[in-house]
């Protein structure tokens, strides 16, 4: 009776409309009024000239921040730009990051991940360290492939033992120290930059991300994946909840669930999986009480390209009761793109990748149609 009530709940909060091959649902967003804050500081960004955060964490789908990208591209054309927001240079440790961002360095660095040797770093709410050994340096350059305006007049360094300094930097700065970590002012807009290492200590240099804005009010959608991970590897991640209160969030996105459900029947533990989403929520909670939160459900998948997850229904039931229990909301993604076997119609029509996991670019500009799509339902019905 539980599982009949919570598919109806699901059912009755999605449309229907066609793209091409493609049967799209689009769902609206369970619990909606638990984001009425956000709702309300989004109406305020005009009126009163100022930025809000939104952080967004989650998997592969969303280190390429095409999904998030999309979602960040039109709700700062509809309530301004703030600054290009989170950026981690993902090339130095030997992953890949946003397309719009295009990092360079030199000299020799060591970096740390939540997958890997997470006890060796501290380690924040990208998941990721680089350490520059020496004098290595890097570079920005945030105009080359922009997809949106990312010039910047203010920098914040994720920084521990030390930061960096700009090097080609037009006009005049000045650093200063906030939250623990090192801001950079800028007198004019900049664009592409370089950076050298300057030591505190003899403590070995360690930079988890940065973040561009420009001084205009609007919105700042911090997006930042980790390819492969699950909850409770995020979990390993010391400071993030930290770093999420210092980003200011005003909305805080949750999506994962694909690695976490990517095993046979008998070895998921739905109800086990439940809590560790709710330590998550609870350690965000603790830093940043009143921050909205929006749980996505995973997108349908194959095991092993094989035959469909027979996990993600009953995720998507726990990930209902969660956000009924802890007062957040919910965007079903895996109804939202068909259900059960969609991901084979995403595929023939070349949105969805051939190991029937992951997605082309038009595949993941899709979904943050639909997520800002259904945001701007929840905005406009409040």
């Amino acid at each position: 009776m539980k599982k009949m009530l919570l598919s109806i709940f699901l059912l009755v909060l999605c449309g229907f409309t066609q793209h091409s091959k493609v049967a799209i649902r689009p769902c609206d967003i369970i619990n909606v009024q638990s984001l009425s804050p956000f709702f309300t500081e989004l109406r305020g960004i005009i009126r009163d000239s100022t930025a809000v955060s939104v952080v967004h964490i989650g998997d592969s789908h969303i280190q390429a921040d095409v999904f998030s990208g999309t979602v960040r591209k039109k709700l700062q054309s509809t309530f301004g730009n703030a600054g290009r927001g989170f950026i981690f240079p993902y090339k130095i440790a030997k992953s890949y990051g946003a397309p719009d961002v295009q990092f360079s360095h030199t000299g020799t660095w060591q970096y740390c991940h939540i997958k890997r040797d997470y006890l060796e770093c501290n380690l924040g709410v990208a998941g990721f360290a680089v350490i520059p050994l020496g004098n290595a340096t890097f570079g920005i350059d945030v105009a080359n492939k922009a997809q949106i305006d990312a010039t910047f007049n203010k920098l914040t360094f994720l920084d521990n033992y030390g930061s960096f300094l700009p090097e080609q930097v037009i006009g005049n700065f000045s650093t200063s120290k906030e939250n623990r970590h090192t801001v950079i002012y800028f007198d004019e807009l900049q664009d592409r930059l370089m950076f050298r290492p300057s030591y505190d200590t003899d403590t070995l240099l360690e930079l988890q991300g940065m973040v561009l804005e420009n001084s205009q009010p609007g919105v700042l959608y911090h997006a930042m994946g980790i390819n492969g991970s699950t909850v409770s590897q995020y979990l390993r991640s010391k400071h993030f909840e930290e770093q999420i209160n210092d980003l200011k969030a005003s909305l805080v996105i949750i999506s994962f669930g694909t690695n976490d459900s990517y095993t046979s029947s008998s070895k998921f533990c739905v109800k086990c999986l439940k809590e560790e989403y709710r330590t998550l929520i609870k350690r965000i909670r603790n830093k940043n009480p009143d921050v909205a939160l929006l749980l996505t459900t995973p997108p349908d998948h194959y095991l092993n390209r094989k035959s469909p997850s027979k996990n993600i229904a009953p995720l998507r039931d726990v990930l209902l009761e969660l956000a009924l229990e802890e007062d957040l909301a919910m965007w079903d993604l895996y109804k939202s793109m068909g259900g059960k076997n969609s991901i084979v119609d995403w595929k023939k029509d070349e949105l969805a990748r051939a190991d029937l996991i992951h997605f082309t670019v038009k595949g993941y500009e899709l979904q943050g149609e639909m997520l800002y799509n259904a945001l701007m339902r929840g905005y406009k019905g409040q």
